[in-house]
């Protein structure tokens, strides 16, 4: 019976026994993972094809931004090590960069926009009667209310 189940000749009479059962899903379940394993060494050969294809890169600049954002996107877990390491490198700039006639530095958004941010400085700068050149924000953050 076990043989012929495997072979896949199965009659419509025949009861299958458990033993037979767990051994069709264990080739199942190996199968699956075996077409996985071949399908993700095809993507990351052709990927890394891709990469290396100077013609594709020269046709269509624009893949690169693209493919530099989707790679952005999958590291999220590095985030944070690469936000210190811009942290570092836009201290460093600013440092040697010499800074614009009427600014007070750099400004960092949290969970905000540029729109928004521009209408807070604006109100800040009116309802104290201080010039925007004159005042300096360091960030800006959305505070979400409590429900």
């Amino acid at each position: 019976m076990g043989i012929s189940l495997l072979c896949g000749v199965l009659k419509s009479t025949d009861k299958i026994q458990v033993v037979d059962a767990l051994l069709l899903a264990l080739i199942g379940i190996a199968i699956v993972f075996i077409i996985l394993a071949v399908i993700m060494l095809i993507v990351s050969i052709v990927g890394k094809a891709f990469d290396k294809s100077e013609v594709l890169k020269e046709k269509h600049p624009e893949w690169g931004e693209k493919l530099a954002a989707a790679k952005s996107k999958m590291m999220f877990w590095k985030k944070l090590k690469k936000d210190a390491e811009d942290a570092e490198s836009a201290e460093a700039a600013n440092l040697s960069a010499p800074v614009a006639a009427g600014t007070c530095g750099e400004l960092k958004l949290i969970n905000t926009d540029e729109r928004d941010a521009a209408m807070i400085m604006a109100i800040v700068a009116d309802t104290t009667g201080t010039p925007l050149n004159e005042l300096r924000f360091k960030s800006i953050k959305r505070v979400e209310e409590e429900k």
